[in-house]
């Protein structure tokens, strides 16, 4: 839009120079030559500042130069004074505001200059006083646009900016999503892994006795299938917590140390696991603490009825002492700790994971013939 007034202003100058030469004397040759060459220049400006960045220096300067040649040759074609008008939109896009409204200044100082050369003082001085006026106007008006232009540019990289930041946050949010699917499936499988596993162990010893039950002369399964009834309820039940359905069944009566006895009656029941259980104090847990600190006994119960070899074992639960602690320990064939933590799968990792997300330490300590210890111990605040 700016170039187009530019290149309108120059055909008005053109056509008052015509209609001109028509009302009064003619307009000499030399005049018509360099308004010639003003024109081209004046047309082929952006082509060359685009493969020449310096080129709006010379520009300028050869303009400028042109158009005093012109008013001084003859200072009575007022209407050349015009040609500063694009002159003075261009040096503001050139050289910015503060350089280019000098240029505009010293176009001002030249229109005055002509007063020097034959032109009349009231012409003049309203040509002088109209010429600045318009020019200061032009100038403006590059300054506007040229305003308009960096807004738009801004807004432009804003949008792109924001555009970025949405397709990351979509990014965040996806991912955010699939880790936290992932977090679910890792708890559900642990949960799992801590509450069914051994509850389907013993149900599959339950069949193998009742199978080998119905060779005896008479058959007695009643026992083994009255037994495997109370574990598939037990399962429904761990089923029913696992999804949210139920509190933790053996939790939901009692507390933690009932729950623990009612455990260790399962294991004797189920398992012919002995389990001596030692309470010392009372203390109100929080119940994640509690949920997180019955799965460790329930994982450290079912390693020792499948691996340990031993028909007895020790939970002892301190809520006396300012940091409160949880131990179980047995004397069976034990095994190498660093071999276990690659082995083992949800076992011993599991019971780390427990401990940590709700902020107590966790120590095992076994080797091979000397049994295990675990201690789960609350941390200072």
């Amino acid at each position: 839009m700016g170039y187009l007034a530019t290149y309108l202003i120059y055909v008005a100058v053109i056509a008052r120079a015509i209609g001109w030469n028509q009302e009064t004397a003619p307009i000499p040759t030399s005049i018509w030559i360099l308004l010639g060459i003003f024109g081209l220049i004046l047309f082929s400006q952006r082509a060359l500042t685009y493969r020449f960045p310096l080129y709006p220096r010379w520009y300028t300067l050869v303009q400028s130069g042109l158009t005093l040649i012109m008013l001084y040759r003859d200072p009575t074609l007022d209407f050349l004074a015009l040609l500063f008008l694009p002159l003075s939109f261009q040096v503001v896009q050139f050289f910015h505001d503060r350089i280019g409204f000098a240029w505009i200044g010293g176009f001002s100082l030249a229109l005055a200059g002509r007063l020097f050369f034959g032109l009349e003082w009231e012409a003049g001085l309203t040509n002088v006083v109209t010429g600045t006026v318009s020019n200061v106007l032009m100038g403006s008006f590059a300054h506007l646009i040229a305003r308009t232009q960096k807004r738009h540019q801004e807004n432009q990289r804003l949008f792109g900016d924001l555009q970025e930041a949405y397709s990351k946050l979509k990014d965040s949010s996806a991912q955010s999503e699939a880790l936290a699917a992932a977090t679910e499936r890792h708890r559900l499988v642990r949960e799992l892994h801590d509450s069914l596993t051994q509850t389907l162990f013993s149900m599959n010893l339950a069949v193998q006795s009742a199978q080998l039950s119905m060779e005896e002369v008479p058959p007695q399964p009643e026992e083994h299938l009255i037994r495997l009834q109370t574990l598939a309820r037990s399962a429904a039940s761990e089923v029913q917590a696992l999804t949210g359905q139920a509190p933790l069944p053996s939790l939901a009566q009692g507390g933690l140390a009932a729950a623990i006895q009612r455990l260790a009656e399962e294991r004797l029941l189920q398992d012919g696991l002995s389990v001596t259980i030692e309470v010392t104090g009372e203390r109100s847990l929080p119940e994640p603490v509690k949920a997180n600190l019955y799965r460790i006994v329930q994982e450290a119960l079912n390693n020792i009825t499948r691996h340990a070899g031993v028909r007895q074992a020790l939970v002892r639960l301190r809520l006396d002492s300012p940091l409160a602690s949880l131990e179980i320990k047995d004397e069976g064939c034990g095994f190498e700790l660093a071999g276990a933590k690659q082995t083992n799968g949800f076992g011993l990792a599991g019971m780390a994971e427990r401990a940590s997300e709700i902020g107590w330490g966790l120590e095992i300590t076994s080797h091979p013939d000397q049994g295990t210890y675990i201690r789960v111990e609350e941390k200072a605040t």
